[in-house]
């Protein structure tokens, strides 16, 4: 079976020393659960965050009064940015309940490859267009919101916001880029070290 194979490469692996130790299959995917139920978590609460602000703009704002269609435009950039982020996130979850995690096939630990290279392409592209987008979707909408202060106070306010949103973003991919450090690449690692083992056995 495809599962014993896999274990057996991992056994070949150790012994020829290739930065293995214990039951590396085994402590692989437990460590891979443990991270998949936090990183489902973060993604549930991602989800609500997005659900509650999409609420609060389309189901409250807007109905308050008519807006100029630069605003419109501006919140509908929001939308769109916010749901696109979690249509991608969402495509590479692993479900940590998953029986296949136990008892992997080569495909299923072919397709924890395929999620992982598409975290590091959402950290790496997806997020800063994110990112510009939601800068631009705030522009046009203070452009109407701020309309009635001074020049000054607009360009200070909306400067300090967009500092903020940078800021934000950049706490945000170091926390993950150290997360993927200690965690994910040591898996991703062994992983890739597996099926090039595998692919040459077969």
């Amino acid at each position: 079976m495809e599962t014993d194979e896999l274990k057996n490469i991992w056994k070949e692996q150790k012994a020829e020393g290739k930065n293995t130790s214990g039951n590396i299959y085994e402590s692989i995917m437990e460590v891979l659960k443990k991270a998949e139920r936090k990183t489902f978590a973060r993604y549930i609460l991602m989800t609500i965050f997005v659900a509650i602000t999409i609420y609060t703009l389309g189901g409250k704002v807007l109905s308050l009064k008519h807006y100029q269609p630069l605003t419109y435009a501006g919140i509908y950039l929001l939308f769109a940015a916010m749901i696109t982020v979690l249509i991608f996130v969402w495509s590479t979850i692993i479900i940590p309940k998953n029986k296949k995690i136990s008892s992997p096939s080569i495909e299923f630990i072919k397709s924890i490859q395929v999620k992982f290279r598409r975290r590091r392409l959402i950290r790496r592209i997806v997020i800063p267009v994110y990112i510009a987008a939601i800068i631009v979707g705030v522009t046009l909408v203070y452009l109407e919101v701020l309309q009635d202060l001074t020049i000054l106070n607009r360009i200070l306010m909306h400067i300090g916001v967009i500092i903020f949103l940078l800021l934000l973003s950049w706490f945000a991919s170091a926390r993950e880029k150290k997360r993927y450090e200690k965690i994910y690449k040591p898996i991703e690692e062994r992983i890739d070290e597996l099926l090039e083992d595998y692919n040459k056995k077969n």
